[in-house]
């Protein structure tokens, strides 16, 4: 097997995790939101990797795909702290006495949590990658951008086409629409639908099948925003708390069929399942780490401020955390971090508040952004394990190109994120910087609006989980995924379920026409993106709105025209 861990690759991999910290950091405060870096590592990954071989060894899948895993660790380690931490600031604005971390405080903390993800997600993979085989779309789109770059022919020039031509439609759509169109009529009858065209959710839909796009993503959507609300508004709640209780109910549903699972699978299975992480033959020096990481962990948090019991429940909890996310991220591309951060800091607030102890919101947000890290972390890794067994790289060069990047975003992202706070004091949590992501946390720190609509959800889908498993039989719906459809809504749903609907066609014609629609879905999701991602980029560097599109605009098309003209080359 060709070497995938080289020198070059761990530094390229070094180099864009600083990039993609660096910018997540300030595009997910700036519009409150933060694309998925897999597909954009990869192909810069793969083009730095490439640039360099014409004057040394000639690169390979395997090193490209070690170094591009690596990279995007640090957009994930910017998500964990920058959705989390700056809700102190708005705590804060709102007159409460409360202290930001330290920078070292806060790095140390980034930095264990980082490695304990890396470790945690370690004896994951062969549940969730070798034996489920999820489908972890974004890892799977990113192994067939490498195996059609390296390999050449038509599939690449399909996934490059149909890339561009995603890019430019997407640009075109938030230039004309960035709001999408709202359905009006709908609304009094208390059903909120924007039509936003989606490409992504397209090949996401296609790649995770008509199950889970359809039968539980859209439903659940449905079941939330056409049915649920309009009850809700019909028996005199009003149109914001209708919809609070409704996406809490989808919260609370996510979380109890995570952890339904993790009590019917997990905990009955723990020994295999976990043991390898503590195994020599299977994990060498990381087996012999992972205890001292965890007990790190706790004494991480201890120091910075945090209770011992609380710190040590913190780091206990990521246990559960894990499989969680890294289970939810396989089957629906989705890793809602900051959820998991914000349901174990109340429950610690919670358990403490019923014996009468006061923990403080310094510690709670500490404990936030501690479990926030090590979900994201843990569903990154899946992605990075799904490619790596497509392609053929060796579990461990993933393994140790993450650790050591999630060591640099670990110290970098405090660094950038204590940067913005310095230069935008009097910015943040308005207009220009929303950062809505940590004003959730920090509103949610006080309590959810309607608790007994989280654990409604919560009681239902952890029952769900538990039958179905105990009577070995598959559940008609992915819970999780139909929890995800009632907490976003139509707007997403809709362009997933179109996308199932393709993959059951499609799928019908035999394994030809399903890979070329593989292809397509990645070309989908490559397209868009990564446009997303360099027009948020040259955004917040100061580039004018309207010169950034004009100029992705035109790199698009030029791209699009060369693409066209090599397969038609190709063609004859």
């Amino acid at each position: 097997m060709e070497r995938g861990l080289t020198l070059r690759a761990i530094v390229v991999a070094i180099a864009l995790t600083i990039f993609l910290a660096t910018t997540s950091s300030y595009i997910a405060l700036r519009i409150s939101a933060l694309p998925w870096p897999i597909i954009f590592s990869v192909i810069a990954a793969g083009g730095i990797l490439k640039g360099v071989s014409i004057f040394t060894k000639k690169t390979n899948l395997h090193e490209i795909n070690v170094a591009q895993s690596g990279a995007t660790i640090g957009g994930l380690v910017a998500s964990g702290v920058v959705f989390t931490v700056p809700g102190i600031v708005f705590l804060q604005q709102q007159g409460i006495p409360i202290e930001l971390p330290s920078l070292p405080v806060l790095m140390v903390v980034s930095v264990s949590a980082g490695l304990l993800g890396v470790l945690l997600s370690i004896p994951l993979r062969e549940t969730f990658v070798e034996r489920e085989n999820l489908p972890f779309p974004s890892g799977m789109a990113g192994a067939e951008i490498l195996k059609a770059g390296l390999a050449g022919g038509r599939g690449a020039m399909l996934i490059a086409i149909i890339g561009f031509a995603a890019a430019l439609f997407a640009l075109t759509r938030d230039f004309f629409i960035p709001l999408g169109i709202s359905i009006g009529f709908l609304a009094a009858a208390g059903i909120f639908l924007t039509i936003h065209a989606m490409p992504l959710a397209v090949g996401i839909g296609y790649i995770l099948g008509p199950k889970t796009s359809i039968n539980s993503w859209f439903f659940g959507a449905v079941a939330g925003w056409v049915l649920l609300i309009p009850a809700l508004m019909l028996s005199g709640l009003g149109a914001e708390s209708a919809t609070s209780f409704t996406q809490t109910a989808g919260m609370g549903l996510v979380l109890g069929a995570g952890v339904g699972f993790f009590v019917s699978y997990i905990v009955p299975n723990a020994r295999r399942i976990f043991s390898p992480v503590f195994s020599p033959k299977r994990n060498g020096i990381y087996s012999k780490i992972t205890l001292p990481a965890m007990l790190a962990g706790a004494f991480v948090l201890l120091i910075a401020g945090v209770n011992p019991l609380a710190a040590v429940l913190a780091v206990l909890s990521c246990l559960v955390v894990t499989p969680i996310a890294s289970r939810m991220t396989g089957e629906t591309n989705i890793d809602p971090l900051e959820q998991f951060g914000i349901v174990v800091g109340l429950l610690c607030t919670w358990l403490f508040s019923a014996f009468f102890v006061p923990l403080p919101f310094a510690s709670v947000f500490l404990i936030v952004c501690f479990v926030s890290i090590v979900a994201a972390v843990a569903g990154d890794i899946g992605h990075d394990f799904k490619s790596a067994k497509v392609i053929g790289t060796r579990a461990r060069d993933i393994i140790a190109v993450d650790s050591v990047t999630a060591v640099v975003a670990g110290i970098t992202v405090p660094l950038v994120l204590w940067v913005i706070l310095s230069a935008f004091p009097e910015q943040m949590f308005t207009e220009f910087m929303p950062a809505m992501q940590s004003k959730l946390v920090a509103g949610s720190i006080a309590g959810f609006a309607f608790p007994e609509a989280f654990l409604f959800g919560f009681g239902i889908a952890f029952a769900l989980e538990i039958l179905f498993r105990a009577v070995k039989r598959e559940s008609p719906v992915v819970l999780m995924a139909f929890g995800i459809g009632m907490f976003l809504g139509l707007g997403m749903a809709i362009w997933l379920a179109v996308g199932g609907i393709l993959s059951a066609l499609l799928k019908k014609k035999g394994k030809a026409t399903e890979h070329k629609g593989l292809l397509a879905a990645t070309g989908l999701m490559g397209g868009e993106g990564v446009a997303g991602f360099m027009l948020a980029f040259l955004i917040v560097l100061g580039v004018p709105s309207v010169a950034a599109f004009q100029w992705l605009g035109f790199a698009v098309l030029l791209g699009l025209a060369i693409s066209a003209f090599c397969l038609l080359k190709k063609g004859k």
